[in-house]
């Protein structure tokens, strides 16, 4: 019989992640001094060829061979499968509630880049809608160098699962470069920030229901977050005609109009709350436009993260409330 004890309050719930294993993030890197060859003469295939040391080293998976990566001498490429273990020892050992966790593990670009959600139940408020919205911990890494290991603040909402981005603040409760010196369960000593985070954030939806807007305001917060160009005197218009007059038809400008104007403009009202709303979820919700993209759709999803969250910062309108 095995009397041995956790020391850890959260051993249970985070031992029910490991037993879920690593997702895409299940295989191995390693790094290798870069090298490449140059015709001598010039002459591709006709002259001896000589092999020269680069500067750089190349990270590259272990099962397939391709390349995630070049960097610098002396870079480190930690494991995918650590990054995980890393981020679960810190949520083990932290005091946070663990009650019900969920975990979501994504890769892109062949696995250079790695999302993982973590979402905490425990943590879970209401919205100005009546909803509810649970605090999810974003962890992202890259071995291509397009990514800091940052951990940031976010929550999740019930209804309509969008990941509600987080725009007051400093929303990273913790980042790093990939050195030697790079400390992953450093985090640890600093997750609680998070729930401070989402507490400012709660106070801003409040304010931002509160917010009326009017159609064509929508549209053009929309048009301004995606940098697509209206027409001059748009305002004048409706938004079905602004939209059938683009050049083009632009598929993630319509996809928000359409979230907003026959999903969240219903359910929450003519204000900013459903126009956030209708933006994170084309953030979490809405596919890859190319189909030869969708591979990557984690690293999409990051991008449209950070437009949302640019969006809001850069209107003065709607940040007024804060």
């Amino acid at each position: 019989m095995n009397n041995v004890q956790s020391m850890f309050n959260n051993n249970e719930s985070i031992q029910a992640l490991r037993d879920q294993g690593y997702g895409s993030a299940d295989f191995e890197v390693a790094v290798a001094p870069l090298k490449y060859t140059v015709d001598e003469q010039g002459y591709k295939g006709t002259a001896p060829q000589r092999c020269y040391s680069s500067s750089k080293s190349v990270i590259y998976r272990t099962d397939t061979g391709e390349e995630l990566g070049v960097a610098g001498h002396g870079r480190t490429a930690p494991q995918p499968r650590k990054l995980v273990d890393n981020l679960r020892n810190v949520l083990e050992r932290s005091p946070i509630d663990t009650t019900g966790i969920k975990e979501s593990i994504q890769t892109s670009h062949n696995g250079s880049r790695i999302a993982i959600q973590t979402t905490l139940p425990a943590y879970t408020f209401d919205t100005p809608d009546g909803d509810t919205a649970s605090l999810s911990l974003l962890c992202i890494s890259s071995y291509d160098g397009s990514w800091l290991h940052m951990m940031s603040a976010a929550a999740t909402q019930y209804a309509c699962t969008n990941l509600q981005v987080f725009v007051g603040g400093e929303v990273a409760v913790y980042k790093s470069k990939h050195t030697r010196s790079l400390d992953i369960e450093m985090g640890g000593r600093i997750i609680n920030k998070a729930l401070d985070v989402f507490h400012n954030e709660r106070e801003l939806w409040l304010q931002w229901n509160q917010t009326q807007v009017r159609d064509m305001e929508a549209l053009k917060f929309f048009a301004d977050a995606l940098d697509v160009k209206l027409e001059t005197g748009f305002t004048l218009l409706d938004p079905a005609t602004v939209l059938s007059s683009l050049p083009r038809r632009n598929e993630n400008l319509n996809y928000m109009w359409n979230a907003y104007s026959n999903v969240y403009k219903k359910r929450l009202g003519s204000n900013y709350w459903a126009v956030y709303n209708a933006m994170t979820d084309w953030s979490t919700h809405f596919g890859a436009v190319r189909k030869s993209s969708e591979k990557n759709l984690v690293a999409i999803q990051h991008d449209r993260q950070q437009t949302v969250r640019k969006a809001v910062r850069s209107n003065s309108f709607l940040m007024r409330a804060a």
